[in-house]
């Protein structure tokens, strides 16, 4: 019998934030998770503790638009910034709890396994919110 292969682990310092309105759970390569809250000076915080520990990517699953904020702290950060679909990361039963999220993301993201999802640049941000153009699904 041949034994199964390991998926390499392209990067270790591969974090992952599960967002929410209340709260921020992010874990670094699938390690244990912090919780972090959602106010400014929080995520100024979460953003100093990612950089403290040499993270340079970041890949965040949110509904609604609590992403936004975490998302403008990070970027500006120069950090790089993944918007990932709940769907790649809800694929085994049993990771119900934000915290199990958050260690499954950072574990996917840590092999490589996440898509980043589009997020228009700033300025067609503005235009479309503007316009009032919503994108056609």
């Amino acid at each position: 019998m041949n034994p199964v292969p390991t998926l390499p682990v392209l990067n270790p310092l591969a974090a992952f934030v599960d967002v929410g309105s209340e709260q921020m759970f992010v874990s670094i390569g699938g390690g244990p998770p912090e919780v972090f809250g959602t106010v400014t000076c929080q995520l100024h915080r979460l953003r100093d503790w990612l950089q403290a520990r040499g993270v340079k990517s970041i890949a965040m699953e949110a509904t609604g638009v609590y992403w936004l904020p975490l998302y403008g702290v990070l970027e500006a950060a120069g950090l790089e910034v993944l918007m990932v679909n709940g769907r790649q990361t809800r694929n085994l039963p049993g990771r119900k709890t934000d915290m199990k999220d958050c260690q499954w993301g950072a574990t996917l993201h840590a092999h490589g396994l996440l898509r980043a999802g589009f997020v228009p640049r700033p300025t067609s941000a503005a235009c479309r919110t503007t316009c009032g153009c919503a994108p056609i699904i």
